[in-house]
């Protein structure tokens, strides 16, 4: 059986004084804050309090989240992106039976012209995904793969592809189909050069868009890599609406 000794009894009302009027006075102020809850004047209080203040409102925090939750799906656009640009440059460089490339009589000029397409329209999604998430380490990696693409401009021109001033492509159909095959090999092929820097400059774009998401998701948790407590769940904003 559980014992409460004077101490005891007074902890429950607050109590941490010795004199017996403490009891009396905290017991008759914890009293009149509950008569205020029910009668409705802390709430207005509260309301008051909040009223005066914009930033500390729900909307307020609901606003910044949804800024934050804007960027997570801006990063994952370029991880998508950038994820689809290495995949079109790696089917061009394909060797085996998928080599385009593997028999210049029996080249498929449609088929390369699909899949070149393919490459550049996904590379031009990845620099405007780029350019929407605002992000330092993307954007050095898309500018680093941007000057490449703008250095290999006189060769890609051969194959009806053409650089712009905004350093996105473009590519001419009837002048790639008209352009000799190992002038496409030579660039997208399995030994191609431009093939294989855009897939690496893709992959190194990808790798930074995911680490980002990791890296803003510790602040999405209830509690991050080292133990603080985060998101807007740690504020009582949310329950204003309640009173």
């Amino acid at each position: 059986m559980i014992r409460f000794n004077t101490t005891n009894y007074g902890s429950l009302f607050g109590y941490s004084g010795s004199s017996s009027s403490n009891y009396t006075n905290t017991l008759y102020s914890n009293l009149s804050q509950l008569s205020s809850v029910k009668s409705g004047a802390y709430s207005k209080a509260l309301k008051a309090l909040y009223s005066k203040n914009s930033d500390t409102s729900t909307s307020s925090v609901l606003k910044n989240s949804n800024i934050k939750y804007t960027v997570d799906s801006e990063l994952s656009g370029v991880k998508r992106e950038s994820g689809e640009l290495a995949e079109a440059a790696k089917k061009l460089s394909s060797t085996g039976k998928n080599d385009l490339f593997a028999n210049k009589d029996k080249y498929d000029s449609d088929a390369a012209y699909k899949a070149v397409s393919d490459l550049v329209s996904n590379y031009n999604e990845t620099v405007s995904a780029a350019d929407k998430a605002g992000n330092s380490a993307i954007d050095n990696a898309v500018s680093s793969m941007a000057r490449m693409t703008g250095i290999m401009g006189k060769s890609l021109s051969k194959a009806g592809i053409t650089v712009g001033v905004d350093g996105k492509m473009s590519v001419d159909e009837e002048a790639f189909k008209k352009a000799d095959m190992n002038t496409v090999k030579d660039l997208f092929g399995n030994n191609g050069y431009f093939g294989k820097s855009i897939a690496s400059s893709a992959q190194r774009i990808e790798s930074i868009a995911g680490q980002q998401e990791l890296k803003n998701s510790g602040n999405q948790n209830f509690y991050g890599k080292n133990g603080s407590y985060y998101g807007i769940y740690d504020t009582g904003y949310l329950f204003d609406g309640l009173f």
